[in-house]
């Protein structure tokens, strides 16, 4: 107690000591004539101020990300795992169709890549949860836009895979023909995903991807049922196949620019 008593007596003899330094710091209440004065040396510069004419703000338009950027900035949404097993997929699919004949090794291309674009765009929507679609939905970009953007990056990975794989086949096999080898799979391939993506705006991802395999379905028995015996139901020049084709190629590549300008208008995201 008595240490607690002295404590305190130096503590009020510190503030007796220190009362007049710091009363000289203390500033008082300004009154009322302090005021007027202070106006009074304001009123020029406000005169001044007034005369000035007055400047329309000047608002900066903020131009909305385009869609190539929207495309690059997407691609960190496949993480690096989904980009090895890719590469291992067309690596093997590459070394088995080595070993057949051209005809088989055109139906399997045509079966694979096919359904690896079906495969990517189901893990595209299954790996996009409810909470990322929530916080992306304020974004610039229409959630709709941005499932179309990563569907996309699918097309162009599988597409450029696709080919490389082929180049590589078209020096281990003989009579291989580079282009109408590309035709023969990226033509249905780009037809079922204009397909997949259009329907996917209209009524849904689901319905999309159902509608897609049953397309896939159908390609590959008709593909199938002619390389097995051609000419026994329906006669076609090697003209009307690359016809065919071309159309296969113009179709899907029109059904994903309704799909891009479908894109632009949802603002909520569909299941």
């Amino acid at each position: 107690m008595k240490e607690q008593h002295n404590q305190d007596k130096e503590l009020y003899q510190l503030e007796d000591e220190m009362k007049d330094t710091f009363t000289s710091y203390v500033v008082k209440t300004p009154s009322s004539q302090d005021t007027k004065a202070l106006l009074a040396a304001l009123q020029p510069a406000f005169d001044e101020i007034g005369k000035e004419p007055a400047e329309e703000p000047v608002h900066e338009m903020i131009k909305a990300p385009s869609f190539l950027s929207q495309l690059k900035a997407q691609v960190s949404f496949y993480q690096w795992h989904f980009w090895i097993a890719s590469t291992l997929i067309f690596v093997m699919l590459t070394l088995f169709s080595s070993t057949y004949l051209l005809n088989d090794a055109i139906l399997i291309y045509q079966f694979a890549i096919p359904l690896s674009m079906l495969v990517g765009v189901f893990y595209t929507y299954q790996t996009w949860n409810k909470q990322m679609r929530t916080i992306e939905g304020i974004t610039p970009f229409p959630p709709a836009l941005l499932l179309l953007s990563r569907m996309v990056i699918i097309l162009i990975m599988n597409i450029i895979m696709g080919i490389v794989s082929s180049i590589y086949l078209s020096f281990s096999m003989d009579h291989f023909k580079l282009l109408p080898f590309l035709l023969h799979w990226i033509a249905p391939a780009l037809l079922i995903y204009g397909i997949i993506a259009y329907v996917m705006m209209q009524k849904g991802v689901k319905k999309g991807l159902a509608l897609g395999m049953a397309c896939w379905i159908g390609l590959m028995m008709a593909a199938f049922v002619y390389q097995a015996s051609p000419g026994t139901f329906i006669q076609l020049t090697y003209t009307k196949v690359a016809g065919i084709q071309g159309a296969f190629v113009i179709i899907g590549a029109l059904l994903l620019f309704l799909s891009y300008k479908k894109s632009l208008e949802l603002q909520t995201m569909f299941r």
